[in-house]
């Protein structure tokens, strides 16, 4: 995911470049598990402050679900809008001057050079759930003997009171009782 943007550094505001970008992102992040490859469209536009990088991408990620802790394959779209700036003026060669606050990651190199890889392994995260779902219907696991509900009945059910917690399920029963 890297671009050798040096004729675009020397155009004029406003210029545009368009790519598709297909990548193989196996070894973009170890939590991140691809099934397909990253696709999508990138749009570079040159601004007075260096590129502005948008893109529109996608893929398939295997994750976890957080109910029934199986697999499953979670298809993904998500957006880049990021301006990278230049580290050497592209005409007299001369370092240029970076705020304090610039992250690294949006920086165009020495050979003129825009690497997406760390933006897209960010927002990739980013756009990912916190708790991923198979499905809207998943049981889950049965607290109690861990079986799969949704593979398999167990005779566990869920209005089974932990026994640390039955004097309160008690006094809960009581004031039900009184209403």
């Amino acid at each position: 995911m890297r671009y050798n943007v040096s004729q675009l550094l020397k155009g004029h505001v406003g210029e545009t470049r368009h790519y598709q970008l297909q990548n193989d992102i196996a070894d973009l992040d170890p939590a991140i598990h691809p099934l397909t490859d990253l696709n999508g469209a990138v749009d570079m536009i040159r601004t007075n402050e260096g590129i502005l990088v948008r893109a529109n991408l996608y893929s398939t990620i295997e994750l976890t679900c957080s109910r029934c802790l199986g697999a499953f394959a979670f298809p993904t779209r998500f957006q880049i809008e990021e301006e990278f700036h230049p580290t050497i003026d592209i005409l007299s060669g001369a370092h240029l001057p970076q705020a304090q606050d610039t992250d690294t990651a949006t920086l165009i190199d020495a050979q003129h050079t825009l690497d997406l890889t760390e933006i897209v392994r960010q927002d990739l995260t980013l756009a990912l759930p916190l708790a991923p779902v198979c499905r809207n219907n998943c049981q889950g696991l049965c607290p109690v003997c861990g079986k799969n509900r949704n593979q398999e009945v167990c005779d566990h059910h869920d209005d089974d009171v932990d026994p640390r917690f039955a004097k309160l399920q008690a006094l809960l029963d009581e004031s039900k009782s009184h209403d």
